[in-house]
């Protein structure tokens, strides 16, 4: 992994113990950067930003940690909510995330936060193939949230075909031939040296389009690490590295 920052002041020279909240349309993730394991409980479209705080609060009571790092399916900007994300309930916008936790916290698009972890140099597009299409591009110190998601494929949406819903209408056999139709196309629509394909239905590809390559779930907990301890807070809007 290459070096992308180095807030120093906010680590002190030591690392951080950072609970991550990775949040889906599907479940709620939950890491740590000292742990190896992760636990989850289930989303959907009634969770709250209440009922997700206390939830974790519950399942990780016997973690110990001094910063949270959320990463949320929506427009983040600025370190702060844009718009409620479609597949979760509302009142996500202008809620105080490091209040209820009683904790520091910083937040990014879900996104976002696998591709800074799983960001190793050059220009890379991120996409996570799960519940919908969630996308992102890093280069040149610039952290870019994507909808391509929204783009068409014939007919339909690349969300549809790509996502969850449409895994089971295709079958693995199709949804492994869109993957390989669409994933070079958005590749090369952005200009990206790589891609980093990530989310849940990843583990349903048998082969990758060259220039592809897995990332993992865990790559969040990087991403979590980097947005503490390598990026400034993304309220600064600082000017070598710009979150968007």
């Amino acid at each position: 992994m290459p070096s992308i920052g180095g807030n120093v002041e906010e680590t002190g020279g030591k690392a951080m113990d950072v609970l991550i909240v990775d949040i889906g349309g599907s479940s709620v993730k939950l890491w740590h950067t000292a742990h190896e394991e992760h636990r989850k409980f289930d989303s959907g479209k009634s969770l709250t930003p209440d009922m997700m705080v206390r939830q974790t609060k519950v399942t990780v009571a016997d973690w110990s940690y001094e910063a949270v790092a959320i990463g949320l399916p929506s427009r983040v900007s600025a370190g702060r909510v844009v718009e409620d994300p479609p597949n979760l309930g509302p009142g996500w916008v202008s809620y105080h995330f490091a209040s209820a936790f009683d904790k520091p916290a910083r937040l990014m698009n879900d996104a976002c936060l696998q591709a800074l972890g799983s960001y190793d140099g050059a220009r890379m597009l991120f996409l996570g193939l799960g519940t919908a299409v969630g996308s992102a591009l890093i280069a040149d110190h610039l952290v870019l949230s994507l909808d391509m998601g929204r783009m068409m494929y014939g007919d339909e949406r690349v969300w549809e075909v790509l996502g969850d819903d449409g895994y089971d209408s295709l079958g693995q056999k199709k949804w492994q031939k869109a993957v390989m139709d669409i994933v070079p196309a958005l590749k090369q629509s952005v200009m990206a040296d790589y891609v980093v394909l990530g989310g849940g239905n990843v583990k349903q590809l048998a082969d990758l389009p060259d220039g592809v390559r897995r990332g993992h779930n865990r790559s969040v907990v990087e991403g979590g690490r980097r947005l503490w301890e390598d990026l400034p807070d993304p309220a600064d809007k600082p000017a070598h590295w710009v979150v968007i």
